[in-house]
């Protein structure tokens, strides 16, 4: 397995010694290459109400996912009038408003503005959306179609380019009622999903079998049966294909799974919602098809899954079957299942508990088994902010046969058939170190430039450079001032404030 991390929204920080700074990033988008990003989502904790989906359209039967807007799409600027679809905008915390959707009309899906995709954007609470002229393009945007147009032509800069521009008129509120400060002039479009009918947004759930809870406390790799055997619940999740985990099922024409797991926020709908438009778009970007070791995906190849790692604070929907595992977010510290806390208990007759790792061990175990997905080729695990902190961890602690090796995995696939697994870790808040290494700043002036915030690289948008820190264990005057450095969550020692499995 690989494990990649990127850096882009939120500052990491491990515990008092901070990591190497990075560039704070004027926005956060969908990636546009091999599946590693998402579009910016939430950082703080709401109840997440699966069942109020957002309608677009009765007659289409059209939804959006809960908590974004729908975006409708005209025929063409000669009928503006006429709506053929629509696209569902997220905005970038679910504590703040959606912003405007821009202007879309069918026939823009033909011609490349800008992008690689076609299809619906928008932009955050407090801009609008503006098109510049070819002898006004903003930096960001510059900087990028310096490289390749969205046909994976060299550009010139001779089309329009689409962003967004603050709008000074207006004075957006988050949902608790404070000021929304936006900070910069212009900002890139946001990408809109396809819309859904409404069984493409419901919820499935993958049965947790007693022997996966029972695995994890153990230490041990099992967490399949031979035979049919108790459940103590269902990991809830929202899937591109509907509910893939049926027993009968079997998905020959997958060849490649991402799962995309969700910050604090817990609003899986709408990293399912992100994740499809990340799909579309690699399947209709030429620079990534013309690499000459990859095969352009096919949305109709890939299964795109979002694991719910349900509260009780959420609104679940009802279930006549096993009954939703969830994981408490507010005891005894927030947001438990990133750390790969226990479930709490469900009632009298479903009272054991799994740790969501061994959750999440079941779910990719399920994509790995030959006999349900015998072409799957690779499965990337993308986590965002809280998920970020999740996918980590996981995958440190994790001992799961789909990763290879272990007394299990020739049992349900010889290892040199499994998938391979990339783990990709995007902005966490905090990172769990393998040793007591730190990085620290060579200068004072570097030292001066983390206690400000303030990155040296900031002036000319790269990463800042690693000879500028050292990366070495503290001192014993630095380890006094800071006797926690090293313990869970920021790395592997023992921490009894924070659940682990």
């Amino acid at each position: 397995a690989t494990i990649y991390i990127q850096y882009n929204y939120e500052a990491m920080y491990a515990s008092c010694y901070a990591t190497l700074p990075m560039r704070r990033s004027k926005f956060t988008a969908v990636a546009a290459a091999a599946l590693t990003g998402l579009l910016a989502l939430p950082l703080l904790s709401l109840a997440y109400d699966a069942e109020s989906p957002v309608l677009c359209d009765v007659e289409l039967n059209l939804f959006c996912p809960p908590s974004t807007s729908c975006c409708p799409t005209f025929k063409s600027t000669m009928e503006p009038d006429v709506i053929v679809g629509y696209a569902c905008l997220i905005s970038w915390s679910t504590r703040f408003p959606q912003g405007p959707c821009c202007p879309h009309f069918e026939e823009d899906d033909d011609i490349a503005i800008s992008t690689s995709w076609g299809g619906g954007t928008g932009c955050a609470a407090g801009y609008e959306c503006a098109s510049s002229s070819p002898d006004f393009i903003p930096s960001f945007l510059r900087q990028q179609s310096d490289q390749f147009d969205g046909l994976g032509r060299r550009n010139t800069h001779s089309v329009k380019e689409h962003y967004c521009r603050i709008n000074s008129t207006t004075h957006p509120i988050d949902n608790q009622g404070r000021p929304i400060k936006n900070k910069y002039e212009t900002m890139p479009r946001y990408r809109a999903c396809e819309s859904f009918k409404r069984d493409g947004i419901d919820v499935h759930g993958i049965p947790i079998p007693v022997s996966a809870a029972l695995a994890y406390k153990n230490s041990s790799s099992a967490t399949q049966s031979d035979s049919k055997e108790q459940y103590i619940g269902r990991l809830a999740y929202y899937s591109n294909k509907g509910q893939f985990t049926a027993d009968d099922r079997t998905d020959s024409d997958i060849t490649t799974a991402v799962i995309g797991v969700h910050g604090s926020g817990r609003d899986a709908g709408t990293y399912l919602c992100a994740l499809t438009a990340v799909v579309t778009d690699i399947s209709k970007d030429q620079v990534f098809a013309s690499k000459k070791d990859r095969r352009r995906p096919l949305p109709k190849d890939v299964l795109v899954v979002a694991p719910w790692f349900m509260s009780p604070e959420d609104n679940a929907p009802p279930t006549s079957s096993l009954p939703y595992i969830q994981w408490d977010d507010q005891y005894p510290i927030p947001h438990t299942f990133r750390y790969g806390a226990e479930s709490t208990k469900i009632d009298l007759k479903h009272n054991m508990t799994i740790s969501s790792f061994g959750a999440m061990d079941v779910l990719l175990e399920r994509l790995c088994d030959r006999k349900h997905f015998p072409n799957l080729r690779r499965i990337v695990v993308v986590g965002h902010s809280a998920g970020g902190q999740f996918v980590q961890r996981w995958a440190l602690s994790s001992n799961s046969w789909c990763f290879g090796g272990g007394q299990f995995a020739n049992r349900w696939a010889p290892e040199a058939d499994l998938p391979h697994v990339r783990v990709v870790v995007a902005n966490p808040r905090s990172f769990a170190y393998l040793d007591n290494r730190r990085y620290f700043a060579h200068s004072d002036q570097a030292a001066a430039d983390d206690d400000d915030g303030i990155s040296p690289a900031d002036n000319d948008g790269t990463l800042t450079p690693f000879d500028k820190y050292q990366l070495r264990p503290p001192s014993a005057a630095e380890e006094d001032g800071c006797k926690e450095f090293n313990r869970y969550e920021w790395g592997l020692d023992e921490n009894e404030e924070v659940p682990a499995p």
